[in-house]
């Protein structure tokens, strides 16, 4: 069950907790560089005249603050608000933010689930080259929820998002070369991108990768492939 930190308004040290706590996590989820949380302009309240006066960056925090219950009491309504004025203004954070809230629903009060309109942000945020949207739209192509049902497009998304170093897309294309799901079956490809996941630590990732089936020549190979991968490259041979 989710917890909630409430803002006792005629309590001016718990205020001041609160916020360093909110602080605390938009730094950690990469809202706000570290330097900047000695600064005002990171108090919730600096968050909210931001927020009016039109900055998406710091609309799309607000709306993460209500989605959370940091701070506030959970409110999906005004999160979704917040959201879609960043979103409006081509946000692409905030447009995967919204996409998460649509796609999942249930977890989240007074948001219904809508599959449709959880691909159409995703889908805004993929175009800008947000990964993490182009990882989701992958997981919806490959099982049809709110789009067609397509494995090779789920695998052209995996690519893109794998190929900025999202390791749940890169371990996600692994199994699809894996399973010959999309794509043609290639053990050493596979391989190679769980091997790249694995090296950020997914766990996922290291246990496909000691299952898939190589010999000496091939493993050697595909060791090569991820140890000389860059950013940007989408693993061939």
């Amino acid at each position: 069950m989710r917890q909630h930190f409430l803002c006792r308004n005629n309590d001016g040290a718990n205020m001041k907790i609160i916020v360093q706590f909110v602080i605390l996590f938009l730094t950690l989820n990469g809202y706000v560089l570290a330097e900047e949380v000695s600064t005002a302009a990171n108090s919730l309240e600096q968050v909210q005249k931001q927020a009016e006066a039109g900055d998406a960056s710091a609309q799309t925090r607000l709306g993460w603050i209500y989605a959370n219950g940091i701070g506030v009491l959970v409110d999906a309504d005004k999160a979704v608000e917040w959201y879609q004025k960043a979103a409006a203004q081509g946000y692409p954070k905030a447009q995967y933010e919204l996409g998460i809230m649509y796609g999942s629903g249930e977890t989240v009060t007074s948001v219904a689930k809508d599959p449709n309109k959880a691909a159409e942000w995703f889908q805004k945020a993929a175009a800008q080259g947000y990964p993490k949207a182009q990882f989701e739209l992958g997981k919806m192509h490959l099982t049809g929820e709110g789009v067609k049902k397509d494995a090779t497009k789920a695998v052209e998304w995996y690519q893109k998002a794998a190929a900025q170093g999202l390791a749940q897309a890169q371990t996600s294309l692994g199994w699809m070369y894996q399973n010959g799901r999309g794509v043609a079956k290639d053990g050493v490809l596979a391989y190679a991108w769980h091997n790249l996941a694995a090296a950020q630590g997914n766990e996922d990732a290291k246990k496909l990768r000691d299952l898939t089936n190589l010999n000496s020549v091939q493993r050697a190979e595909a060791e090569r492939l991820s140890a000389n991968w860059k950013p940007g490259q989408v693993l061939s041979r």
